[in-house]
C-alpha cells in the first residue's frame, strides 16, 4: 500500500507541475487580455482590448495576410514535397539516395538563416541578384523585393518542403504497389497512375501532414517579423510582436486580446483537423510481402534529377552560400580579396554579448533539454504504462502548445511570470522554466512512441521479483531507453538554440541567447558580416546536433 501511494503522489507531483508550467500562463494570457494595464500594474477589468483590437480595419487585413500567407504557402509547398517525394519513392531517378539527403537538408536549417540568405539576396537596394540583374539589363528599378507578403511566402514555402518530405516519402515508401501494378496492367501510364491512384491511397497522410504545415505556418515569427516589418506587413506573429516591440505606448491589451483570440483559432482549426481525417484511413502496408513499384522514366529520369537538384539550389544553396560568403567578408557586396577576413568570427569569441549569448544557449539549452527529457520520460511512462486516474488530462495539457504560437506563449509567460512573488523575470532561471514549457509537446511525444515499442512484461516481470516502481524505473526502462534519451535531448537542444519567438520577449541583459542576439542584429542590418557568422555557427550546432538524433534514430533509421 505505501508503495502504491508513493508511486501515486509521484504521478500527482508530475501532473500538478506539468499543468503548471502549462495552464498557468495560458490562463494568464487570458486574464490580460481583460486588464486595462501592462503586467505588474494595477488597473481593472475591461473588454475595452477586444473592442479596440475588432474595432481597427487593420486587424482585418492581419486576418486576410495570414490567411493568404498559410493558404499559399502550405499550398507551394505541399506541391512541391509531393512531387520529390514521388521521384525519390517512386522512379528510377539516378542517384536518389544523395538527393534524397539533399532535400532533408533545408529541415535541418534555421528559418533565420533563410530569411538573412534571401534578404542579401532579394533586398531591394544591395541584394546581389537584384544588383546583378539591374547591372545586367540596364533596369533602373529592381525586380524583386523580398520585403513584401509575396517575400514571406516564398522563404517559408521553401522552408516548408522538406518537413512535408519526410512524411510524404515514408508514406510512399510503406505503400503495397498491388493497385499501382494493376493500373499499369490495364494500360495507365506512370503519370495517370501516379494521380489516379498513387496520390489518393496516401491522401490521408497528405491531408494530416499538410494540415499540420498549415497550422505551423500560423506558428511563424522570425521571417514574418525580418521580412514583413520593414514594409508594414502584418500577419498574426509580428502584429503581436510589434505591438509589444515598437507601439507607443506599449499595447499589452491589444496583444494580449490578439494572442487569446489566435489560440481559439487555432483550437477551432485543430478540430477542424481531427474531423476530417477521423475515419479516413487507407491501409497502405498489407499482411503479405510487396515491394514498392519503381516507375523507369527513360530519358525524362534527367529532369527529375534537375528537378531535385533546382530544389536544393534554390532551398538551401543559393540562401546558404550568400550568408556563409557574407561571414568572411568586412563588408557585405565587397568581393575583393582585401576584404576577405576572419574578423566576424573572431568577434563572436571576443564580444562580450556575442560571446554570452553563446555560452548561455549551450548551458541553459543544454541543462533545459536534460531536465525536458527527464521529465517527458515520467509523463510518457504515466500516460502510457499506467492506469493513474489523471493520465488523460496529463496527455491533453501537454498536447495544449501546440495550439499556442510560441509569440503568443511568450506573453502569456510575460503576464504569468512577472506576477509571482520571486523574482524571477530578467533571470536564466526564467529561461529554463520557458524552455521547458515549449518542450514538453516534442518531448513527450518522442518519448510516448518509444515507450510504446517496449513490452509491459519487463516491468511485470522486475514487479513481481520485488522491484519498486522507482527501482523498475531506473533499472529496467531508462537503460532501454538511453538511444531515445539522447536523441530527444539533441532535437530539444536544437529547438531550444534558434527558439527566438517565445524567448525574445525574456531577453534582457545577462540573459542573452544567440538567436535572440542573432535576430536582433539582423533587424538592425547594420552588421551583416557578423550576423552571417552568427547564423554559420547556429547551423552547424544545429545540423550537427540533428545529424547525430539521426543516427540515433530519431527520425528512423537512414535507408540504404
Amino acid at each position: 500500500m505505501r508503495r502504491l501511494d508513493l508511486s501515486f503522489l509521484a504521478m500527482t507531483l508530475v501532473t500538478i507541475i506539468v499543468a503548471f508550467l502549462i495552464l498557468f500562463p495560458l490562463t494568464m494570457l487570458i486574464y490580460g487580455s481583460f486588464w486595462t494595464d501592462r503586467p505588474g500594474f494595477p488597473g481593472n477589468f475591461t473588454l475595452d482590448n477586444y473592442i479596440t483590437a475588432y474595432g481597427d480595419p487593420d486587424t482585418y487585413k492581419v486576418f486576410l495576410n495570414t490567411a493568404l500567407l498559410i493558404g499559399a504557402k502550405t499550398i507551394c509547398a505541399g506541391v512541391i514535397a509531393l512531387a520529390l517525394a514521388w521521384i525519390i519513392a517512386r522512379t528510377d531517378t539516378p542517384c536518389r539516395g544523395m538527393l534524397e539527403t539533399l532535400i532533408i537538408i533545408p529541415f535541418f536549417v534555421p528559418g533565420i538563416m533563410e530569411a538573412i540568405g534571401w534578404i542579401m539576396l532579394l533586398s531591394p537596394k544591395t541584394g546581389t541578384l537584384n544588383v546583378y540583374l539591374r547591372e545586367l539589363f540596364g533596369l533602373e528599378k529592381s525586380p524583386f523585393n523580398i520585403y513584401s507578403l509575396w517575400g514571406i511566402v516564398w522563404v517559408m514555402s521553401l522552408g516548408s518542403v522538406s518537413f512535408l518530405f519526410i512524411f510524404f516519402v515514408t508514406a510512399l515508401r510503406n505503400m503495397d504497389a498491388a493497385l499501382e501494378e494493376a493500373a499499369a496492367a490495364s494500360g495507365a501510364g506512370p503519370l495517370r497512375t501516379a494521380v489516379t491512384i498513387t496520390m489518393p491511397m496516401i491522401a490521408p497522410i497528405i491531408l494530416g501532414a499538410s494540415f499540420f504545415s498549415f497550422i505551423r505556418a500560423m506558428d511563424a515569427f522570425e521571417v514574418p517579423v525580418l521580412l514583413g516589418l520593414p514594409a508594414k506587413v502584418f500577419v498574426f506573429g509580428n502584429r503581436i510582436y510589434a505591438a509589444i516591440e515598437y507601439d507607443f505606448p506599449v499595447n499589452y491589451g491589444l496583444a494580449t486580446a490578439l494572442g487569446a483570440s489566435f489560440f481559439v483559432l487555432m483550437l477551432g482549426l485543430l478540430r477542424v483537423q481531427h474531423k476530417l481525417l477521423k475515419g479516413k484511413e487507407f491501409f497502405v502496408i498489407t499482411g503479405k510481402g510487396y515491394k514498392p513499384q519503381v516507375v523507369h522514366l527513360g530519358r525524362f529520369k534527367y529532369v527529375t534529377f534537375a528537378f531535385c537538384i533546382g530544389f536544393f539550389f534554390l532551398a538551401t544553396g543559393l540562401p546558404l552560400s550568400q550568408v556563409v560568403a557574407g561571414s568572411f567578408l568586412r563588408v557585405f557586396g565587397m568581393t575583393q580579396w582585401d576584404m576577405v577576413t576572419l574578423e566576424n568570427y573572431h568577434t563572436i569569441v571576443t564580444d562580450p554579448l556575442v560571446w554570452r549569448s553563446l555560452t548561455n544557449t549551450v548551458m541553459i539549452g543544454g541543462a533545459a533539454a536534460i531536465l525536458t527529457v527527464l521529465l517527458c520520460s515520467f509523463v510518457a511512462y504515466i500516460t502510457t504504462r499506467t492506469k493513474y486516474a489523471g493520465r488523460n488530462a496529463l496527455d491533453l495539457i501537454c498536447w495544449l502548445p501546440n495550439a499556442i504560437p510560441g509569440i503568443v506563449a511568450g506573453v502569456g509567460m510575460l503576464w504569468a511570470y512577472i506576477l509571482l512573488p520571486v523574482p524571477l523575470f530578467g533571470t536564466l532561471t526564467l529561461l529554463l522554466i520557458v524552455f521547458i514549457t515549449i518542450g514538453l509537446p516534442v518531448g513527450v511525444r518522442l518519448m510516448s512512441g518509444v515507450m510504446g515499442q517496449l513490452s509491459p512484461e519487463l516491468e511485470e516481470c522486475s514487479m513481481v521479483h520485488g522491484a519498486s516502481w522507482a527501482q523498475t524505473f531506473r533499472k529496467i526502462m531508462l537503460p532501454l531507453l538511453k538511444p531515445a534519451l539522447a536523441a530527444g535531448i539533441l532535437i530539444l537542444f536544437v529547438n531550444f538554440s534558434r527558439a527566438v519567438s517565445t524567448t525574445i520577449l525574456f531577453s534582457a541583459h545577462g540573459t542573452e541567447l544567440l538567436a535572440v542576439t542573432l535576430f536582433k542584429y539582423s533587424q538592425v542590418g547594420t552588421r551583416l558580416g557578423l550576423v552571417s557568422a552568427l547564423a554559420v555557427v547556429l547551423t552547424v550546432i544545429n545540423v550537427t546536433a540533428m545529424i547525430i538524433a539521426r543516427r540515433l534514430g530519431a527520425f528512423g533509421r537512414e535507408s540504404d
